[in-house]
């Protein structure tokens, strides 16, 4: 069962990254790369809206979890149903109020735009605050479903409410209008529709009981001290990864935006694997720990090391280094390939490094150990933010692509082994030197060498297969070079024939 959902997990993961991918070009042909700015502006806002869950979905998740072992009756449960539907709810309302009396605001003195009317862009911001708010809620739904392990019905639900949201907006824009306000509240419907959904869905996985009405405030305080930890984490994410979006809404043109939010989407591919990577590695990882199996867990943290090194620069180096190809075969526009490529180099190398950061988290996680985590991105977070706005003033998307793989790069060698040196102290210059530098290498020595050798193509469909080619010759070359994921390709190959 766990298997055949992680699979389906996987594989809607895949769907729902490739529907979100594949769908923007043709999003910023129909509306105009001004007004596909304006999506670029709503997938940020969408993500700063969550923090104010403040980690109570997740909370409610594990409340669900402990629902279905018997640790709480369905009275409880309910409770905890009610009085976070209260608390978020308000929430949300007041979020929607203010980006409603803010919106004209917001659409004369934040945005900077051409050819949309200040009265178009206020009423689409209007749309994005109510679907932003409706989505962020139904997170609270898809949490409760996941901790009463209904993931089947909640990654079949996500599956075609993506698709929904990204191929059927699509017609409308086609047939109908390509007017963003289109776009806009057809989003707003669909987020509707999700809410309602898995609203009911919750509602009718628990048992009817008799509750107040109003919140349990006594409820809400007892969910509160691990929601705190959560919310932190979730808040240090959310900054390090959506400041740069957030500055350069602010100084960069629509249109200039758009292209940069073409570039951020293509680089966003290199992300994929990381959900995967979590649900799967981080489990076991942290069983190892917890049994206090060290070398057990030292050698599966340095095989998936060299695993998914190979594959996060592989995949992140072949965007960088064929930026123009790239999106050349996605788009098929040589102004938006000229304004988008050097921002898609700099942000395909610095998702790849983020890919690889991901590991070391996992093993502080692993071990219930996170003061380094906090105190490293704290300092990356107050560092980062004066030199991303000075890079963004100066350079625009760009600076900030460059700014961000540069600081990534030296996290990962001046306080990754930090953290080594607590937790693994044998790993501390073993795990950025062999594991991570020796499998990252030849994977851009072949990447370098292919870009050198091969012409620029004008037709796409062979773009697509000789990148696809060159993608696979950077991941075999490096999982071939480390000595781990050398050995487990091996034994799958062995394990085949």
């Amino acid at each position: 069962m766990i298997r055949r959902v992680f699979i389906a997990g996987y594989i809607a993961q895949g769907y729902i990254s490739l529907l979100g991918i594949a769908f923007m070009p043709l999003y910023m042909r129909c509306m105009g790369v001004e007004a596909f700015g304006l999506v670029g502006f709503f997938l940020m806002l969408q993500v700063w809206l969550q923090l104010l869950d403040l980690g109570l979905s997740s909370t409610f998740s594990r409340e669900m979890s402990l629902y279905r072992a018997g640790e709480i009756d369905v009275v409880a449960a309910r409770q905890r149903l009610r009085s976070l539907e209260w608390f978020l709810g308000l929430l949300a309302l007041a979020a929607v109020a203010g980006l409603m009396s803010s919106r004209n605001s917001i659409a004369t003195h934040w945005l900077s735009f051409q050819h949309l009317s200040p009265a178009e862009v206020a009423d689409c911001i209007g749309a994005m605050a109510v679907t932003a708010a409706l989505r962020w809620l139904t997170g609270l739904y898809r949490a409760g479903l996941i901790g009463l392990e209904r993931q089947m019905w909640v990654i079949g639900a996500g599956a075609v409410s993506a698709t929904l949201k990204f191929a059927g907006v699509v017609p409308l824009l086609v047939y109908w209008s390509a007017a963003p306000l289109t776009f806009f509240y057809y989003q707003a419907i669909v987020g509707l529709l999700e809410f309602f959904a898995f609203a009911w869905t919750m509602y009718r996985a628990i048992p009817n009981a008799t509750v107040s009405f109003f919140p349990a405030w006594t409820v809400l305080r007892k969910m509160l001290p691990m929601a705190g930890a959560m919310a932190f984490l979730s808040g240090i994410s959310v900054f390090l990864t959506q400041i740069d979006k957030l500055i350069l809404s602010r100084l960069l043109p629509l249109k200039e935006y758009g292209y940069f939010t073409l570039a951020v989407a293509a680089a966003g591919g290199v992300l994929v694997m990381t959900s995967p990577l979590n649900q799967v590695l981080q489990p076991r990882m942290t069983i190892m720990a917890s049994q206090k199996q060290t070398g057990d867990l030292r050698g599966v943290y340095r095989q998936a090391t060299q695993l998914f090194t190979a594959v996060f620069f592989a995949l992140g180096g072949t965007l960088a280094l064929f930026a123009e190809p790239v999106l050349f075969a996605w788009s098929g526009d040589p102004q938006a390939v000229r304004a988008a490529a050097p921002i898609l180099f700099w942000y395909g190398i610095a998702n790849a490094l983020t890919g690889v950061l991901l590991l070391p988290f996992m093993l502080q996680f692993a071990h219930g150990y996170l003061r380094l985590h906090v105190i490293g991105n704290i300092i990356l977070g107050c560092t980062l933010l004066p030199l991303l706005v000075y890079a963004a003033m100066k350079f625009g998307g760009v600076g900030a692509g460059a700014t961000l793989a540069v600081s990534y790069l030296l996290f990962l060698i001046l306080w990754v082994p930090r953290v080594h040196r607590r937790l693994l102290p044998d790993m501390v210059w073993i795990w950025p030197l062999h594991d991570v530098g020796l499998v990252a290498m030849p994977v851009f020595g072949f990447l370098l060498t292919a870009r050198w050798l091969l012409p620029l193509m004008k037709d796409r469909l062979l773009s697509v297969f000789v990148l696809g080619t060159i993608f696979l010759g950077a991941l075999l070359s490096g999982v071939l070079s480390g000595d781990r994921s050398r050995r487990v390709l091996l034994n799958w190959v062995g394990g085949r024939t």
